[in-house]
């Protein structure tokens, strides 16, 4: 494990279960909050996998671990990108906070040993999805979406279960990029991995 990572696991006994594991780490930081999401991330990613006929059991797990990465303070995710050899673009620079993905997915690694590629794409991914989204990708993007609480973001949740419901997972996805890309203009930033995802789907539905 890159020696950068000990501090947020130190005096940490695992116990090789990984769900409590999980546990354990984010209430060391003070995350139950973010853990009780997380939780919820994994019971809607499963229930996704089993309707549209993905690994349930890779999804659950992507859901429990998609966010490890936030417990890494917002002021401190570029110093640790770098020590960890993660490629960072201007825009994580200037909104650290979504490096979060990219690190959530380098810490499964080093601190829970786990190597599967399609669980590691997943939550790389996770926040701002990507050109080449896989099945998985598509899953845990969505999962992580309609297990927001925020008030604000009910009305286009709403909409996502709606299309979800009706077996319409790309359609689901684009109700989200679409809502950040007509409000743009009043974000920090826009990730181009985001921009990319939804010009590959725009040409794959219409």
């Amino acid at each position: 494990m890159n020696p950068v990572l000990h501090h947020y696991i130190a005096e940490l006994e695992f116990s090789g279960e990984l769900f409590l594991d999980i546990e354990k780490l984010f209430n060391k930081h003070n995350a139950e909050a973010t853990w009780i999401h997380c939780t919820r991330v994994a019971h809607e990613s499963k229930a996704l996998a089993l309707q549209f006929h993905a690994d349930p059991f890779i999804a659950e797990r992507a859901g429990w671990l998609h966010d490890i990465g936030t417990i890494i303070p917002n002021e401190d995710k570029v110093a640790v990108a770098r020590a960890l050899h993660i490629p960072i673009i201007e825009e994580e620079l200037a909104f650290p906070y979504i490096l979060h993905q990219k690190l959530s997915r380098e810490m499964t690694i080093q601190i829970f040993g786990l190597t599967d590629s399609m669980l590691l794409n997943a939550i790389e991914c996770h926040t701002t999805l990507w050109k080449s989204m896989s099945l998985m990708d598509k899953i845990l993007f969505i999962g992580d979406k309609l297990s927001w609480d925020q008030a604000h973001a009910a009305p286009f949740v709403q909409e996502i279960r709606k299309n979800v419901n009706d077996h319409l997972l790309d359609e689901a996805i684009m109700i989200y990029l679409n809502h950040v890309w007509s409000n743009k203009e009043k974000m920090k930033v826009v990730h181009p991995w985001l921009l990319e995802a939804r010009q590959s789907l725009l040409k794959a539905l219409f």
